[in-house]
């Protein structure tokens, strides 16, 4: 469990995640960075807690897609009834740094031997996989 160092107080992986996500979204988003910056310091400090390990590119897209269809009714038994499920369909968009994806754009990488998907967690594996995150 991830310690913040400033009080001594363990905090959950999700917590130290969602804090660090938190910093870097206030980024004021400047060509350079530099140790004088207070928003790279926080984040710089967030990631460096000791029992901190981040969330790799592939985990956090699982995550997103996993999020994203979180209230959908399973089994989906066709892509339609898929992209449908996204709350914002095929324009759905999930983003880690630059990588981009569209649920749209992810539906490209199904089958219909992929079918049905059973969990929002079928799904995310199926996509990060054939992604190749």
């Amino acid at each position: 469990m991830p310690t913040w160092s400033y009080t001594g107080k363990d905090v959950s992986q999700t917590k130290a995640e969602e804090s660090l996500k938190a910093i870097k979204g206030a980024c004021f988003g400047c060509e350079t960075h530099s140790a004088d910056c207070p928003i790279a310091k926080a984040a710089g400090e967030v990631a460096g807690m000791p029992g901190f390990v981040p969330l790799t590119v592939k985990e956090q897209i699982h995550a997103q897609i996993s999020g994203a269809l979180s209230g959908a009714s399973f089994p989906i038994d066709t892509p339609a009834a898929l992209i449908a499920a996204f709350p914002d369909g095929a324009d759905t968009t999930c983003q880690v740094g630059d990588l981009k994806m569209t649920a749209g754009e992810a539906g490209t990488l199904l089958t219909a031997a992929d079918f049905p998907f059973t969990s929002e967690k079928s799904v995310a594996d199926v996509i990060v996989e054939r992604a190749g995150l």
